[in-house]
């Protein structure tokens, strides 16, 4: 294999020196043969100690001898195969994952220094030669254990996960610097987003003041991008300074729809300047205006990042991975979609819909669902990462009156995971999870595994009950309880990462709020009605849009009309109002009858 097949650090290195193969059956078999361990390389283009080890550890000349002549060596990158980094992940990147043959793990670790990579490789290589019966026995143990983590927990849903969830958010957050935990900080946008749709349905001060407290010192931080716009990954301090470097898409796109969110809830200017300020940082570095889809990252380059304003104008920018992620450019759509409807301009709108329509003219077959990643053709088909998202993005196209080919899309990627990624022995009360991919990425040991991740099947989770208001399909709902309960007998385990599937439980008992629309999609006064609905501060509501051209027979055998302007007709629960024709008494319309429904 060519070192042109991997990608290593941009600055000057010897790790091609090592002889890696990629991921697939031939170096197992390799190591198989020869009785070698296989060194699995876990590294991602933006990650800087990733850089870091590939400019010494993987330069070094007696480790490379080493690893050359006692190891299968292969290389991954985290961001394209995100199957293998989620079951050989050693707690963060780089990882360096010692396996035997059979791709069961041995051992593993994170970055280290030349002297003790080698001291290490030295031991495993001694370690495996001497010792593959002890070796073989505690790999066994460890399997049988996994198997035991694996077995499903049903559970019942309650409005008690959610409630969890944001106690143990209270019991870590910073009081006098904002954030979670008291060392490196992490924005933690899904637990701001629960505090968020939490906020939208009752009003709680304590609550409001974690949320303002950590969004404010996030924007006043280092982690924040003054100068270029947008947010660094994570710092390594509890005041938010020395952060590492690299900007993802996948996390200013969090961030986007957090700041959108905090200003539709309180009003608060510096919110909205801070999501422009993400936008525009998108626009300028990530979007490319020729396919119309984002980047997925710039790389962490702590030098240029120092330099000041002025100086940087001067320098070359840190390089941007210019490979195309299916799911993350769905979350950045979405998070434009948001954008637009909290303030209402059509930039956001269009961006989103090009980069949804590059997934689905470049990136989508109905028989393999999405591929994940694309660098001039399509890669790696059937990841829920990618389904989940993309499921809730095609929704937020239609409810932003894109038109009905936004629904019909939505209800493809819906049955593509019913039909590939959904366990097929459920349960005997209906809980059944989605699996990670629809092809496991290995036939041994632990790559052989399909996995059921909470986060995705959450976001999963999400996007079927939303599409199961709209269409009044209450099947999609059932799988979407079915996911749900799978992971319930555990939810107190989960702690800060268990926010995305409180907000999913949230979503599926809440009293449904939806609003039916008749009126042409892309009419001025259709839009102001649509934007109108989704400025209502209410946690969750679903849209129909009927355009009388196309629905005409629907919207009369419904009684519903249209009379030369939108009209908006509110159920909420069963419970249906007056027709509203005036997009100003809208938002009130669903907050009222939203209250009255929960209390």
């Amino acid at each position: 294999m060519s070192a042109g097949d991997f990608r290593f650090s941009p600055h000057p290195n010897r790790a091609a020196a090592i002889n890696w193969h990629v991921w697939g059956d031939e170096p197992f078999r390799l190591a198989q043969k020869e009785q070698k361990p296989v060194l699995l390389s876990i590294s991602a283009v933006w990650c800087h100690w990733c850089h870091v080890l590939d400019e010494t550890g993987f330069s070094d000349e007696e480790v490379i001898s080493l690893i050359n002549r006692s190891f299968i060596p292969i290389r991954v990158d985290s961001d394209r195969r995100p199957d293998i980094n989620v079951r050989y992940n050693n707690g963060g990147w780089p990882t360096i994952a010692f396996l035997d043959p059979d791709a069961e793990a041995i051992a593993g670790t994170t970055y280290m220094p030349p002297a003790e990579l080698l001291n290490l490789l030295t031991e495993v290589s001694r370690l495996y030669e001497q010792n593959a019966v002890e070796i073989a026995g505690a790999i066994e143990e460890v399997r049988q254990q996994r198997a035991e983590r694996l077995k499903p927990s049903p559970g019942e849903l309650s409005h008690d996960i959610a409630a969890d969830a944001l106690k143990e958010a209270a019991g870590q957050f910073d009081k006098d610097q904002g954030g979670f935990g008291s060392q490196a900080k992490f924005p933690n946008t899904a637990v701001l987003s629960l505090m968020i749709t939490t906020l939208a349905g009752h009003d709680d001060s304590a609550l409001l003041e974690m949320l303002t407290k950590t969004l404010d010192a996030m924007a006043a931080g280092g982690i924040h991008d003054a100068a270029e716009g947008g947010f660094f990954r994570y710092a390594m301090q509890p005041d938010w300074s020395e952060p590492h470097y690299e900007k993802m898409l996948e996390d200013n796109a969090a961030l986007l729809s957090v700041y959108t969110g905090a200003f539709q809830l309180t009003g608060d200017g510096k919110y909205e300047q801070a999501a422009r300020g993400i936008h525009r940082y998108l626009e300028k570095a990530l979007l490319d205006p020729g396919s119309g889809a984002f980047s997925g990252s710039h790389d962490a380059d702590e030098a240029y990042y120092r330099l000041p304003a002025a100086e940087r104008e001067k320098t070359p920018p840190p390089a941007v991975d210019h490979t195309v992620y299916c799911g993350w450019n769905a979350q950045a759509a979405a998070a434009l979609l948001a954008a637009y409807q909290t303030f209402g301009d059509g930039a956001f709108r269009s961006q989103a819909l090009g980069a949804l329509g590059f997934i689905w003219e470049s990136m989508w077959e109905d028989s393999s669902g999405p591929y994940h990643y694309h660098d001039g053709s399509p890669h790696l088909p059937g990841m829920l990462a990618d389904a989940a998202p993309l499921l809730g993005a095609c929704l937020d196209a239609y409810e932003s009156g894109a038109g009905d080919l936004w629904l019909d899309r939505a209800l493809k990627v819906a049955a593509w995971m019913l039909e590939s990624l959904r366990d097929e022995e459920l349960q005997e009360d209906g809980a059944g999870a989605f699996y990670d991919c629809a092809i496991a990425p290995g036939d041994r040991g632990l790559s052989s595994e399909r996995v059921k991740p909470l986060v995705e099947n959450s976001l999963a989770a999400s996007g079927l009950i939303r599409l199961a208001q709209v269409t009044c399909r209450p099947g999609f709902g059932d799988a979407a309880a079915g996911a749900l309960r799978h992971f319930a007998g555990n939810s107190g385990q989960y702690g800060l990462f268990g926010a995305e599937y409180a907000l999913a439980v949230e979503r599926l008992l809440e009293t449904p709020v939806r609003v039916t629309i008749s009126g042409p999609p892309e009419d001025g006064s259709t839009q102001e009605m649509i934007r109108a609905a989704h400025r209502a501060r209410v946690p969750f509501r679903s849209l129909e849009i009927l355009d009388p051209e196309v629905h005409g027979e629907e919207l009369k055998d419904s009684g519903y009309g249209y009379e030369g302007k939108p009209v908006a007709y509110v159920c909420i629960g069963s419970s249906c109002q007056p027709p509203v024709s005036n997009a100003g008494d809208l938002p009130g319309r669903l907050e009222s009858g939203r209250s009255k429904a929960s209390s």
